[in-house]
């Protein structure tokens, strides 16, 4: 039977060990826009290099794909970038554009990848449905387990914990039940976003996750507003990252 998590005595983000794959996705999504000179100048790479990664004959492990992978985020606006894929005319953007979309996926998960790199992250938890996707990607990619948030029980192996607060201070309440594998203590959770969540979940989830031992290792959200962002309860030290700030 195949092992379904590559054991690791730390569980860091390793770009170096992380990355390969994540790179290969995100240089065939840009070659769909670049030509191999404008890529080879992004990325510090010569031509015969990016052609065998493009094509599958080989990927950037090690030190390169850590060099590699800088190199891109570095050299790309992202904030365009997504934008641009999203048709944004700068009234409202609408997130199912970019959440549904595979390219600008593999795009956003190699910048997750990046930004949360050398620390502990092993597990990932979607907060909304949209989500969902770049979790998948991300937990497949470097071999995280993930936790989930439904709106309904989920019957699994697992905990099903219930997560109820009032709506707005009324009378009326919502309700959420959080999934969490078994043996989940000690898991440092990677919490994502496609925007701000609300703060009262936000809240009672990090309650949740100290209940059960947990810690909350790290918030990406793609798009935030200041005033809502405000409103949320991250821990100090925290590492907390956005792509689009309005």
């Amino acid at each position: 039977m195949a092992k379904a998590f590559r054991k690791s005595g730390s569980m860091l983000v390793d770009l170096s060990a992380d990355a390969g794959l994540v790179i290969v996705d995100l240089l065939r999504v840009l070659k769909s826009k670049y030509n191999y000179k404008a890529l080879s100048r992004i990325t510090g790479c010569p031509i015969s290099t990016l052609t065998r990664y493009i094509t599958g004959k080989t990927s950037p492990r090690g030190a390169k794909a850590k060099r590699l992978l800088r190199n891109l985020l570095r050299n790309i606006n992202l904030p365009v970038l997504i934008t641009e894929e999203a048709d944004f005319d700068g009234e409202e953007l609408d997130l199912t554009k970019i959440m549904l979309n595979p390219n600008l996926i593999k795009i956003i998960g190699a910048y997750v990848l990046g930004e949360f790199a050398g620390m502990k992250i092993t597990s990932i938890l979607p907060l909304d449905f949209l989500s969902v996707p770049l979790a998948s990607y991300l937990a497949t990619s470097i071999s995280r387990p993930m936790h989930l948030i439904s709106s309904e029980p989920i019957s699994a192996d697992g905990h099903s914990i219930p997560l109820v607060f009032s709506d707005n201070g009324g009378g009326s309440a919502r309700a959420y039940w959080l999934f969490v594998r078994k043996n989940c203590k000690s898991e440092s959770v990677l919490m994502l976003s496609s925007r701000v969540p609300d703060p009262r979940l936000f809240d009672l989830l990090l309650k949740t996750l100290m209940d059960y031992k947990m810690e909350l290792g790290g918030f990406f959200s793609v798009a935030v507003k200041e005033e809502e962002l405000r409103k949320l309860k991250i821990p100090p030290g925290v590492k907390r990252s956005y792509i689009l700030i309005t």
